[in-house]
Formats: structure tokens, C-alpha cells, sequence
């Protein structure tokens, strides 16, 4: 039967409608995160060619930033309490407040807080979860701000007299008509083009020992701060702005503090640490079994980029968790040449790993390495144990 068309309705029976549409979304939005939570459970957007979930989210389901955000976080509290599915298709709660109960549910407090929660709106859920879990500090990150428009593109106004104290809104007040020509009315002049003046760093301190860091850096600092965050993500994973920039400074305070004499140099405060006057005679122990040279040239060849090529052809190009891979197997005779090494990301390079050894083997040393919490030193396969890129 054809649909009949929203404007042939009376008011009774559109509202109607819309109380079923809106049903009917609810449960596509709970089948969506049913779905999501088993392709994620599986990690079969690493067999898509993509190193992450929130990348196919973007990339292949085309969703922004926010709306892949809060279902990827909506999933995982589905994950951890599938009671709640219910509470999602009739209306209760929806995939904004779910992501943000998820922060403070327990099996103990679940009925409650959706009882609490139920029908309410993101700002009162979210004031509800603030109330339970104070917040500290604002969460890291970087936030483009807005370019300011020249000052001499439009016209302005007569300055009035200035008083000093709070601004107050006020009503906008329309530009006055240009006259005759084009050019403004004789009593009405363009203001010059006065450079902004630049914006102060901000430390403010929201604990005893905690400081909130606000600083406006250009694109170029931007760029550097993400290169960087891409090369210490096998030792700071989750990327926290916090640890990055830490390491930042230590680094640069042991370069520069060198050069100013006020630090000492590793090796001699390594002697006084150990008191021994001499260096050992024994030289140290290679990290690895691939040279140097052919690390860079690997590097340099693929990009800095995850060289992954999905069986559609699509390539990973993640520059997050960074290995190196021989393609094939140094266990199975692979030797570490340029031709047989590439640029992985770590999903990738697990993805080959099972592959090679079988899901079932890369799951138990997986499960053995955590509880060992040895990460892959000793019991690794050579695929991976060789494979880690020097961090």
C-alpha cells in the first residue's frame, strides 16, 4: 500500500504518525547499537582495512565525530548492561543520556538511576551524573577558534562614550544605508584593521594539586602536538593531552637543561645512581634485531602511515600505535629488508599475527601477557615480538 503523503493527514492522525515514527527510530537506533556492539566485539573493521571502529564510524558509515562518539560509548554501556535495551525502545532513556549514565551505573544502582534518569533531558542527566561524580577540571583538548572577520569589511557605527565597568548585552543595531555610489554616509567611517591582541595562556588551578592548562596555539603547533601524540602512543595509548605535553617538557628540559648545564647528562647521573665511577666495559644489549637504517628507510617509504591494504584495496593510513611488520614472518624465514617490512598499525599488525598463528593462539597469548602483565617480551610470536616499532 503506498505510503500516503504527511500533508493529506489531519492533525490526529499526524500526531499519531510521529508517535510511531519516533517508536520505530528508537528501535532502529537499539538495532544500530546491536549490531555495532558484534562488529566491534569481532574487530571486523580491521578486516575492512580500518585500524579503529571510530574510523570505519567516520569513513564508511559517514557519521560526525559527536554522533559516532556518543554510539560507540552508547554500545559499550549497552555492553555492560543489556537491561538497558528496554529503557531505550520505549523513550526512557536515548543514546546521549545512556553514554552519560554509563559513567556512574553499577549493577547496584542501575534501577534507581534509570528510574532517576527516565525522560529527562541531557542537561538534567548530566547534572544528575555530576551530582554523583564531581568533576574537577575540564577535559583536555583542542578547539578550534573562530577567524575574526576584518574590521574594515563593514561599516561601523559613531563610537558612543565608553563606561567602564561589565558589558551588558545589547539589542544589534542595523548599519546605516550606504549613500549614492556605494560609499558610506560622510558622518559613518571604517575602523582600521587593529590586529587582535594575543590571547594570554591561562594556568588556573582546580585542586590541591591539579592546574587547568588554557592556551590558543596556531595551526602549525597543532600539527606538531598531534605528530607528536601519534609517536608516543604506544607508551601513552589513549593519547591523554596531559601525559603528551608532560613528556614534551621533560624532553626539551633535558635537552636545553644540558646545553644550560642545569641538568646532568644521563650517563653520569646514571653513575652517580649506581655509584660506580666507570662505564661498564659490556656494551649494551640491541633492542632489536632490525638496523636502524632500515627502520628509517621503512618509515620514510610508507608515509609514516599504516601500509595495511584492505582485499577492496583501500589502505589503513592510521599514523596511531605504529610497528613494524615483516610481511612475511621472520618465525617462517622472513628476513628484516626493506622489501619485507612495513608500516602497521597495531590493529593491523594483530590482524596479520592471527592470520599467520590463528585467532585461537593470538587470543591465549593475548590472555597470558595480561595476566603475566609482561606485554609481548618472552612468549610472543616472532611476527610480533620483531614487529614492535622502537619507542
Amino acid at each position: 500500500m503506498p505510503a500516503v503523503a504527511p500533508s493529506a493527514l489531519d492533525s490526529t492522525l499526524l500526531a499519531q504518525r510521529l508517535r510511531e515514527l519516533a517508536g520505530q527510530e528508537r528501535d532502529v537506533q537499539v538495532e544500530f547499537l546491536l549490531h555495532l556492539e558484534v562488529f566491534d566485539r569481532r574487530r571486523a573493521y580491521v578486516e575492512a582495512g580500518y585500524p579503529s571502529l571510530w574510523a570505519y564510524c567516520l569513513e564508511v558509515l559517514h557519521l560526525r565525530e559527536g554522533a559516532a562518539g556518543r554510539r560507540i560509548q552508547a554500545m559499550r554501556v549497552l555492553r555492560r548492561f543489556p537491561s538497558l535495551e528496554g529503557a531505550l525502545r520505549d523513550g526512557r532513556l536515548c543514546i546521549s543520556t545512556v553514554q552519560l549514565l554509563g559513567q556512574v551505573l553499577t549493577e547496584e544502582n542501575l534501577p534507581d538511576l534509570v528510574g532517576r534518569a527516565a525522560y529527562r533531558t541531557k542537561a538534567e542527566v548530566d547534572h544528575l551524573v555530576a551530582s554523583l561524580q564531581a568533576r574537577t577540571a575540564p577535559r583536555a583538548g583542542l578547539r578550534k577558534l573562530p577567524d575574526r572577520a576584518p574590521a574594515a569589511s563593514a561599516p561601523a557605527l559613531p563610537l558612543a562614550t565608553v563606561h567602564a565597568g561589565p558589558a551588558e548585552p545589547q539589542e544589534a543595531i542595523p548599519a546605516p544605508p550606504a549613500a549614492a555610489g556605494g560609499s558610506l554616509p560622510p558622518t559613518v567611517s571604517a575602523l582600521p584593521d587593529v590586529p587582535r591582541p594575543k590571547t594570554r595562556a591561562e594556568t588556573r588551578a582546580v585542586s590541591e594539586s591539579g592546574w587547568s592548562l588554557r592556551v590558543t596555539i596556531d595551526a602549525s603547533c597543532k600539527e606538531d602536538l598531534e605528530t607528536l601524540a601519534a609517536l608516543l602512543s604506544h607508551k601513552i595509548p589513549d593519547g591523554d593531552l596531559a601525559a603528551v605535553l608532560r613528556e614534551a617538557i621533560r624532553c626539551a628540559i633535558e635537552k636545553h637543561g644540558k646545553r644550560k648545564g642545569a641538568v646532568a647528562p644521563q650517563l653520569q647521573r646514571q653513575r652517580k645512581a649506581d655509584r660506580d665511577p666507570r662505564p661498564s666495559a659490556e656494551p649494551a644489549a640491541p633492542t632489536s634485531t632490525i638496523p636502524a637504517i632500515v627502520r628509517r628507510e621503512v618509515w620514510k617509504r610508507d608515509g609514516g602511515r599504516c601500509a595495511w591494504v584492505a582485499p577492496d584495496g583501500r589502505r589503513c593510513n592510521s599514523r596511531w600505535q605504529l610497528e613494524l611488520d615483516h610481511i612475511h614472518p621472520q618465525a617462517l624465514g622472513g628476513l628484516s629488508t626493506l622489501e619485507n617490512l612495513r608500516v602497521a598499525c597495531r590493529s593491523h599488525n594483530l590482524l596479520h599475527a592471527e592470520q599467520t598463528y590463528g585467532r585461537e593462539h593470538m587470543d591465549r597469548f593475548r590472555r597470558e601477557s595480561a595476566s603475566e602483565r609482561t606485554g609481548y617480551a618472552g612468549a610472543a610470536p616472532a611476527a610480533i615480538q620483531q614487529g614492535l616499532w622502537a619507542t
